[in-house]
């Protein structure tokens, strides 16, 4: 299971911009680490995660992240915005500067997110009903993202035996209910109808909030680490040879997590006939 804090602090891994250590001390809005030797502010704007809490019991603050507003290199003092909970000695905690800030991180990860489609299947929605082969559809269930039809044949909520029946979907004007049409003889008179569909992933905004498992974070990584290099290069207007080349190579990257990523969706089973 990856979370968006898990997403967030892989991000900024690959860009290399992490220093982990261990917290000395601290509260619910301050890290301290009397071992950090950077100058002040060094982390001001960037983002601290709390990787693991040192009782080993998953308690908060663990998982959770937090923006940096201020550090002071006199006892190693990271001033963070709010936490559930204080931070404590001998805390897992990361921290990365300003270069990428946590907004930034977020955008970059559900930009990547958005564009990819997931299976759902909607079984109590619609049932069999005698005598009639046209059911409206549920909202946000079109003929563009229907791909499966499927009728439960047991009575069995462990052993439905789901099977697929042919159908074709006629589409309504914009804001109505599209249509299914059942094509093929069903079983039995209040049987489920189970619907196979598409559906795009949701942005994320928690920290806990979990990206879908179907979904590689190998393919999402290399991807919005270039989204990273593309929002720093316009926010500053940047022309670096060296900001050029990262992104040059975050896109070469992507294409070939893609590659050895691949999603595969099911397949569509019936088809579309378009309103007139």
């Amino acid at each position: 299971m990856t979370t968006l804090f898990n997403a967030t602090l892989q991000l900024a891994q690959a860009l290399g911009v992490v220093r982990v250590s261990t917290a000395t001390g601290g509260d619910a809005t301050s890290i301290l680490d009397t071992k950090r030797t950077e100058a002040d502010d060094t982390f001001n704007g960037g983002t601290a995660f709390i990787i693991t809490d040192a009782g080993g019991a998953s308690a908060a603050p663990e998982g959770e992240f937090a923006r940096v507003s201020d550090f002071a290199n006199t006892g190693g003092d990271i001033t963070i915005s709010t936490l559930t909970a204080a931070v404590a000695l001998g805390d897992t905690y990361a921290v990365a500067g300003g270069r990428y800030p946590l907004d930034v991180l977020i955008s970059a990860i559900n930009n990547e997110i958005i564009k990819h489609k997931i299976p759902r299947y909607d079984t109590t929605s619609l049932d069999i009903v005698a005598g009639q082969s046209e059911y409206d559809l549920p909202v946000g269930i079109t003929g563009a993202n229907l791909r499966g039809v499927y009728e439960s044949t047991s009575t069995d909520s462990n052993d439905n035996q789901w099977t697929p029946l042919s159908f074709s979907v006629q589409e309504a004007a914009t804001g109505t209910q599209h249509v299914l049409v059942i094509e093929s003889r069903s079983v039995g008179t209040g049987n489920d109808i189970m619907l196979e569909y598409l559906s795009r992933l949701s942005p994320l905004y928690l920290a806990t909030d979990v990206i879908d498992d179907i979904v590689p974070m190998a393919r999402i990584l290399p991807a919005a680490a270039a989204q990273c290099e593309v929002i720093r290069m316009r926010t500053f207007d940047s022309g670096d040879p060296l900001d050029i080349e990262m992104l040059k190579f975050y896109r070469d990257e992507a294409r070939q997590a893609k590659l050895e990523n691949p999603i595969r969706l099911p397949a569509k089973r019936g088809k579309v006939n378009e309103a007139q």
